[in-house]
């Protein structure tokens, strides 16, 4: 058998001669296979703080056990204070602690970390928590909680959908501050809604993923093309029927001289603009997509004849190399192009 059972000794607690025999008696191992199974305690000391039901392993335990080996605590008496069946350091946390569980790890100027898990694996996890609970069949029902990692400093974190995890909000009663990974990566997070909608009500806001542009940064506003100014490689009016790609990276001077590198970042996946029309020669449009398009169905800027400037603002895609494409259409004006940014999502 290799199941080794903790049967609490609440009698003994200071320190005594026999303190190894004191925890060989909280020991019981039955069967053939008990030695498979044995923990080697040193020379530990039971503390006269500890609770009823409390176990002390002393400042070392080795389990040199060749088969599993599970470790079995049975309280001896109804719990007054401590919020886990089994505390594990060098403080046992009072009934306010804030993680209750079957087994607790706490820490203390002694011992730094409450529970520290590791692994030198590159494919391997230091810690993994799994709730393997159903999904809430109902709004009412609360959902159940896989992870929860809490740090005064901030956390990384990866997660790992289980087979079966939806796409999209799961269902079932939520709580704000919720992070969720759904099946395709996206990273959802639960806030409140504000009144008059009921209390305790959340909504889900996506974070990131494949599908999402990113969180929205603005900057003092650049001007980052004038097809009118020589300090551009690409200048000049923009024909009927021509589309010409425009680089939003930098922002410029009036003349087209670099004042901001980087203005907007590498990695950044969409751009606000504001595009102006200028000196116009007859009626036309301008359309804007990202800058590694070769066709597009819409339309930004409309004017008639006797125009000579329009603008409009557009939030679009960049490339992969921080470029928009503008369009010409195919009536009879050209025009001067201007693109100033605003702001940036990365």
């Amino acid at each position: 058998m290799s199941d080794t059972t903790i049967t609490p000794d609440t009698t003994e607690t200071g320190p005594t001669p026999n303190d190894r025999r004191a925890m060989l008696r909280k020991i019981a191992i039955g069967g053939a296979a008990a030695a498979g199974g044995a923990i080697l305690l040193s020379n530990g000391t039971a503390s006269a703080a500890a609770e009823p039901g409390a176990l002390d392993l002393g400042a070392a335990a080795t389990n040199t056990s060749t088969t599993p080996t599970s470790l079995v605590h049975i309280p001896g008496a109804a719990r007054t204070a401590g919020a886990s069946t089994l505390s594990v350091g060098s403080a046992v946390p009072g009934p306010t602690a804030p993680f209750p569980g079957n087994v607790g790890g706490y820490g203390n100027s002694l011992v730094a970390n409450g529970l520290h898990g590791s692994t030198d694996q590159p494919a391997g996890f230091g810690v993994v928590a799994a709730n393997l609970a159903p999904v809430a069949p109902s709004a009412t029902a609360p959902v159940p909680t896989a992870l929860a990692v809490a740090s005064s400093r901030g956390a990384q974190m990866r997660f790992v959908p289980l087979p079966g995890a939806v796409t999209g909000p799961t269902p079932g009663l939520h709580l704000a501050g919720e992070l969720y990974s759904d099946a395709d990566g996206t990273l959802w997070f639960t806030v409140p809604v504000p009144p008059p909608a009921a209390a305790g009500t959340v909504r889900f806001v996506k974070l990131a993923g494949t599908p999402t542009s990113g969180a929205f940064h603005a900057i003092d506003p650049q001007r980052v093309y004038d097809s009118r100014q020589a300090g551009y490689t690409v200048r000049g009016a923009m024909a009927p029927n021509s589309n010409r790609p425009i680089s939003v990276a930098d922002g410029r001077s009036a003349n087209g001289t670099v004042t901001l590198a980087n203005a907007v970042p590498a990695g950044a996946t969409a751009v606000h603009i504001n595009l102006t029309a200028a000196s116009m020669t007859g009626p036309n449009f301008l359309s804007v997509t990202a800058g590694d398009k070769t066709a597009t169905s819409t339309s930004l800027l409309n004017w008639s004849a006797g125009a000579t400037q329009v603008a409009n603002s557009i939030t679009v895609p960049v490339d992969a190399t921080r470029q928009i494409r503008v369009f010409c259409g195919d009536q009879t004006g050209s025009t001067d192009v201007i693109v100033d940014v605003f702001g940036y999502h990365l």
